[in-house]
Formats: structure tokens, sequence, C-alpha cells
């Protein structure tokens, strides 16, 4: 379902305040700490560590006056540095949930960013995207207008090309990354679990693009130690690429490696019984066809997901708002009853696209969700 009503209030007092979030800090104390990983050998006789993952621990200095802690989960070739500043120099996401209250833990993936990659592990090499391809996709889409609504897209500031400063220095933040998905999400998945242990208490876990499988897949593993989820534009659609691609992706429908359903399901290619719904007649924007569970058998249960609060976001602009739909639905679909779709236009917020965190209105979109949790 569209939240609407509620947040559209929201989103247009948060406009009507809104102002670059150059502002001071939060005091606060931070530190950090490596989570799972272990040794293995390293092919001359000696050992390396392998699979930790970085994590940054956020604190305001007051203390935390919210009861559950969030956990932010960058996507692909993305660091956690995502959400502490903006690349125009303006404060991220880390400093307006701190200003809200949050005690914050920020991580680099496993074989991502400071969380080493061991060459070998999982890809022979690992990959990058080229500054073009950040230009079409992420800052610069409404000039190349690959999906109907890039031409929406207005809120990033500068240009988004290169040779822009801002565009400059958010692509100096982009690293590699191992193009192996099996790999990766049981690498997070696991070193997710070692940091739900340490914090030890329920947390948010928020999720974009590539790192949007990974809360599912933590909370599948750690339901106890999962409070809700917040998904920014989690990879998808369900089983099939969309827009850029149409080949088969996430056999599992929502990831590529395993998770828990009722009834059990072995192998997917033939458990997950598939069915292609089209579009709604009364869509007033480009949408695609989703393929979701068959309607007979019965859809089998994301059991484990199923009680939780979980908040799938959308943009206007993103190659994301065709098919984001989809993963909505698939979630519902699985026994998920508490899954909501934030389309951002239906709350009054328009132009993004799919680094909403970075963008001008940034803050007006974390007051949306920030309110969506006041109300869990």
């Amino acid at each position: 379902m569209y939240i609407k009503s509620s947040l559209l209030l929201s989103a247009a007092i948060a406009t009507a305040h809104f102002k670059p979030s150059y502002y001071e800090n939060v005091p606060h104390t931070r530190d950090y700490f490596y989570s799972g990983g272990h040794y293995v050998p390293d092919g001359s006789g000696g050992h390396v560590f392998s699979e930790q993952m970085y994590t940054e621990h956020l604190k305001p200095v007051a203390g935390a006056r919210q009861p559950h802690p969030m956990v932010f989960i960058h996507g692909q070739a993305q660091t956690g540095t995502n959400f502490l500043n903006k690349p125009d120099g303006g404060n991220g996401w880390a400093s307006y949930f701190l200003a809200q209250g949050y005690e914050l833990y920020i991580v680099d993936q496993t074989f991502r960013g400071r969380s080493a990659w061991r060459p070998g592990a999982g890809a022979d090499e690992p990959s990058t995207y080229s500054a073009e391809i950040i230009e079409q996709r992420f800052t610069n889409p409404e000039e190349y207008n690959q999906w109907p609504q890039a031409s929406t897209h207005t809120q990033w500031p500068g240009n988004g090309t290169i040779g822009d400063p801002i565009f400059d220095a958010f692509y100096a933040s982009n690293v590699q990354f191992i193009s192996n998905e099996t790999y990766q999400q049981s690498g997070v998945q696991a070193a997710g679990a070692k940091l739900l242990d340490r914090i030890g208490k329920p947390v948010i876990l928020v999720g974009h693009s590539q790192g949007g499988l990974m809360p599912p897949l933590i909370a599948d593993i750690r339901p106890n130690l999962t409070e809700a989820i917040i998904l920014i534009e989690p990879s998808g659609p369900p089983f099939t690429n969309a827009v850029t691609s149409n080949a088969s992706a996430r056999p599992w429908g929502i990831t590529d490696i395993p998770i828990t359903y009722e009834p059990a399901v072995s192998d997917p290619t033939t458990d997950l019984h598939k069915q292609i719904y089209p579009a709604p007649d009364n869509a007033t924007e480009y949408l695609v066809p989703c393929t979701l569970q068959a309607e007979t058998p019965a859809p089998r249960q994301l059991v484990n997901l199923a009680p939780k609060p979980i908040l799938l976001v959308t943009t206007q602009a993103s190659y994301h708002a065709p098919y984001d739909y989809c993963t909505a639905k698939y979630y519902q679909q699985a026994g998920c009853s508490k899954a909501e779709h934030l389309h951002l236009p239906d709350a009054g917020v328009y132009g993004n696209g799919h680094m909403v965190f970075l963008e001008k209105n940034s803050n007006v979109v974390a007051g949306l969700l920030k309110d969506w949790v006041e109300k869990l």
C-alpha cells in the first residue's frame, strides 16, 4: 500500500521549513569496531582475516533518547560515508538522526571500503562503476532519459556531470566491489548477525539499493533483534531485473541466497511457483509487470519477516520507480502484512533520484522515515 495522507502533511511542513543542512552536529561520541570474520589460510603458510565488517558507532553525548538503534547499510560501490556527509558539504542522515536522539551503527559492507577484501575471495578481481554510469543512473539521469521517470529528476546538487565539483566529490567516494551476489550477501548476513548480537537489543535496519537486500537476510536469522526494516530502493524486482536489464536474478524472490519460507523451500527454481502480473490499469506513470509468486499453490510465506514493520521507499525519478511496487507486493504476498510502500510523490516530495540521502531535500525524506518509525 502507499502511505499518503499522514506523511503528506509531514512532508509539507518539512519542505516549508527546509534549509540546506549546514548545521552544527549534535555532540556525539564515535568509535568503531569490526563484526564477524574469521582466519583463513593465505596460501603461503600463513593466515589472514576475512569477511569482517567495519562498523562505525555514533551516539549522542547526552545519551540516546530513542529505544531502538539504527543500522545503516549502503549500496553497491559505496561505503558508510554515504550517511555521514553529502558531497555538497552538507550534513547527512547520520547528523539528522543523531539530532533526533538515535544511536547509530554505520557499516562498510564486507569486502568494501574499510572492510578489507582478500584477493581472490569471491572474484578474481574487483569491479567498478565508471563515472558515466554514475551520471546515467544516479546524478544526471534526466539528460539520458533511459526510463520515463528520469525526466523528473531535479534534486541532485550541481549538474551531476564529470568536472562539476559536487559530482567529482561524490564519485571520488565510490569504491571497488565484488560482483558476486551470493558471496556478498552471505558475508554481510553473517557479519550483520554478529553486529546485532553485539548491540544486544532490537534495531531498525536501514538498507539502500544493493544494501537493501541485507536487512531481510539479517532479520531472517536474527528476528528477535530486529524491530523494523527500512528499504530505500532495494535491488529488485523479484526474480528478474528491469529497466537496465531483463536478466534473471534473485532466485529466492528478494534475495540471491536462501531465506526462510513456510512451507520450506529447498530449490527455489521448483518450489517457488512464479506468475507474471500486469501493471495496474489505473497507473499514472510507467510501471513494469511484476513477477511474483503464483496464486496457486498458495504463496509461500516469509515467516521470520512476516511480523516486522517494513517500509519500502521509492523516489520519483529513479530507475526503481517503474518496479519497486513489485517488491512491495512480493513482501505483502509473502505474509508481511506490515509492509508498506512509500512512493515519495504521494507524500508531496518530488524530483529525487536513487541517491536520495545525498540530494538537496535529504532531510525532508529523513523526516518521513522518522515519522514512520515513531508511529511503530
